[in-house]
């Protein structure tokens, strides 16, 4: 049983009569008849009653012609989908835990313009994504520095200072605070910024008291809310924290850069020319 063969005897019940059928679909009666006695052959049952007028379905006519409609539907549907699929346009973008806020601000409005756009996010680590990206398997992404950026176009978007997140006694008063200050207070910091916390620290002749290290923001953001000690993230991380007090951090020793990046070959893309512009407009209006 083929696609067609129940195409045409939808057509047949739809017209009443094999003769009505073929006259709208502009065929010879004969070719009509045939393909639904060979249908009915095919599957061991009659379908209809053949009238001077008009046919009248039996009650497999009548299963068939219910089950034809679905099946029919379906593969327009199928039809209709894969032909949009080969044009539909897809961009691969790196995300880190720390700039996730501003991407998926930027996403929202370039979803508004290109409703057929297709995004397909990968979460990592600066450095996981930056090899995504040299490797072909990304189209852009969003960084932190310092980084490593060798023969890929890299973008600032902004200079970015850090926060300070924590419930601890004595912290929880309003105001920035600076890093001499932060130095005596159970510190929470994530190995992406180990030795760039130690040398903004000593810059300043302070110690940190570093209570615990790990390799994710959120992770640092978890065991701040948990009373373990200070969490020091990038102030992008701030809509994430309304649920516990934060202080941003005044001096420029700590400040990190967000870049946008992308491979040479991408960089006039118009669906990346568009983010770009969009992530500007997303840093403007933060």
């Amino acid at each position: 049983m083929e696609i067609r063969q129940l195409r045409l005897f939808r057509e047949v019940v739809d017209a009443g009569s094999i003769s009505e059928a073929a006259r709208r679909m502009n065929l010879s009666q004969p070719p009509l008849s045939y393909h639904m006695k060979m249908l009915e052959q095919e599957l061991g049952v009659t379908l209809f009653h053949r009238g001077k007028k008009n046919i009248e379905l039996t009650s497999a006519g009548k299963l068939l012609y219910e089950r034809a409609e679905t099946m029919l539907s379906l593969e327009s549907a199928v039809s209709r989908e894969v032909s949009e699929e080969g044009t539909k346009k897809t961009l691969r973008i790196g995300v880190t835990p720390t700039t996730s806020p501003l991407l998926i601000s930027a996403l929202s409005k370039l979803h508004q313009k290109e409703k057929k756009l297709y995004f397909d996010l990968s979460d990592g680590t600066s450095f996981s994504l930056r090899e995504m990206l040299e490797k072909g398997m990304l189209d852009c992404t969003l960084v932190r520095g310092p980084i490593r950026l060798d023969g890929l176009e890299a973008r600032l978007l902004r200079k970015e200072p850090f926060i300070a997140v924590g419930d601890t006694d004595g912290f929880r008063v309003d105001g920035e605070v600076t890093i001499r200050e932060l130095a005596p207070f159970p510190l929470i910091i994530y190995r992406r910024y180990e030795t760039f916390l130690y040398s903004a620290f000593h810059n300043k002749g302070a110690s940190p008291s570093v209570r615990a290290v790990c390799d994710d923001a959120r992770t640092a953001l978890s065991m701040a809310r948990a009373g373990i000690g200070l969490a020091l993230l990038p102030r992008s991380m701030a809509p994430l924290v309304r649920d516990i007090w934060h202080r941003t951090i005044a001096d420029d020793d700590l400040e990190t850069d967000i870049l946008f990046v992308c491979r040479k070959d991408r960089q006039a893309d118009p669906l990346v020319v568009q983010l770009i512009g969009l992530l500007e407009e997303a840093i403007q209006e933060a």
